[in-house]
């Protein structure tokens, strides 16, 4: 039997069509022809506008930082303007696109943000030529701020312990990364970077300690053990 209303095959044994609840009336070879109950829908491809203004930025960016480049060749020699430009358009192309514009997890908004902003701070720092002041007290405090900001966040609901995991993990493991610059003489400030990793760990413990058994189970599963 072939309903005449859906156009699917139906065991002679039913009296009903199992998808439209209707009788049948008899056999049939083909479907029937205008069925209402199922339109037909055409999928076209349609340029988004959140793709076409992303392609805008990148392009606005880098015509700003060209321009800002061929400029400072063709006038000024002796200051580099430019090198203290770019990494604040890049920036600000990152913070648009990456955190305003972009439908990416709060976590992964949290943790790109920071290490833009520290990767842009350090850029300065190393074009101005001075002593490593992002390194030694503006980096170590994002990432204990970042940290706290997750933190937060997660203590609002009892379900975000999970959902936050994996950034929470990846923020703790930044927080060594002061000690990291110390070591390697990119900071020459310690108490900063031993806060930050003492932070880390404290967090690590905290949510060790308030977290429910879900969330234990999945951090040793993230930590291999």
């Amino acid at each position: 039997m072939r309903c005449e209303s859906c156009g699917v095959s139906v065991d002679p044994a039913h009296a009903t069509c199992p998808l439209c609840r209707r009788n049948l009336h008899g056999k049939g070879d083909a479907p029937s022809v205008g069925n209402s109950w199922y339109p037909v829908y055409e999928a076209v491809e349609e340029q988004r506008a959140s793709s076409l203004l992303s392609k805008w930025l990148i392009f606005i960016a880098v015509s700003v930082i060209g321009l800002s480049v061929l400029i400072n060749i063709l006038g000024n020699h002796e200051v580099w303007w430019s090198l203290y430009l770019m990494p604040c358009v890049l920036y600000a192309w990152l913070f648009i696109r990456h955190t305003l514009m972009s439908k990416s997890h709060l976590g992964g908004k949290i943790v790109v943000q920071l290490l833009g902003l520290s990767g842009m701070l350090l850029w300065l720092n190393v074009a101005a030529g001075t002593n490593y002041w992002s390194t030694g007290y503006v980096i170590p405090f994002l990432m204990m701020a970042a940290t706290l900001l997750i933190t937060v966040i997660c203590c609002t609901r009892k379900m975000r312990w999970r959902e936050f995991a994996g950034y929470l993990l990846t923020l703790i493991l930044l927080g060594f990364v002061p000690l990291l610059l110390y070591a390697v003489g990119m900071s020459h400030v310690l108490w900063t970077a031993v806060a930050a990793a003492v932070y880390a760990l404290l967090t690590f413990g905290g949510m060790c300690l308030i977290a429910d058994k879900g969330f234990r189970k999945d951090m040793k599963r993230r930590l291999h053990f």
